[in-house]
């Protein structure tokens, strides 16, 4: 890896580990934040799946590492952020354990999804680029769907949704979310598999 990406890596992480968590204090341990938060790996999973998706043949342990790679960038901006809020506050104040981990599956999930989707953007896409800014913008826009749908139920539903995640709805939420995000990745590779072996 070259030193400017290296750079440019170490910057992204310290201002989402690190300068935001510190800015927002508290209010980053919002659930509604920490969801789109949970799927930052998604952005550096993505480049290296595209750039794999466009190889001739497709190596799926190539596209593993990417999904592993963009997760555990993703994982530690998380964690950072939990850490960088708890010494801001001088105390320990996390989300109930089976909730952070929910957040760290569901950003596995994340990236899983868009190595199966960079396979299939980049295979319908006329470079890497435009398939790298699809896969962005489509990021983009489940991103401002988690902050906005806040907003949008009204402050009463939105109480009584957070509530109801933090007491075991979002465990039972990312136990549904695995099986479909696994079935998606694999109906999204099924065109690699039509590409290379038929």
């Amino acid at each position: 890896m070259r030193i400017g990406a290296v750079a440019a890596n170490l910057a992204v992480l310290l201002l989402l580990g690190v300068g935001i968590p510190w800015w927002k204090g508290l209010e980053f341990l919002d659930l509604y934040l920490l969801m789109p938060y949970s799927l930052l790996g998604v952005l550096y999973a993505s480049p290296r799946a595209v750039a794999v998706a466009l190889e001739s043949p497709i190596s799926l342990s190539d596209l593993g590492r990417a999904v592993l790679w963009g997760w555990v960038l993703g994982a530690l901006i998380l964690v950072l952020g939990l850490v960088t809020v708890n010494v801001s506050e001088g105390r320990g104040v996390l989300p109930p354990a089976p909730v952070v981990l929910c957040l760290l599956v569901c950003g596995l999930l994340g990236c899983l999804v868009t190595a199966g989707g960079a396979v299939r953007v980049a295979l319908a896409a006329r470079s890497e680029g435009a398939a790298r800014q699809r896969i962005r913008i489509g990021f983009l826009m489940l991103v401002g769907g988690l902050l906005a749908a806040p907003r949008m139920l009204g402050e009463r539903e939105a109480g009584e949704l957070l509530e109801w995640l933090m007491r075991g709805g979002m465990v039972g939420v990312t136990m549904v979310l695995g099986p479909v995000a696994v079935m998606g990745t694999l109906w999204l590779l099924r065109a690699r598999m039509a590409r290379y072996t038929g």
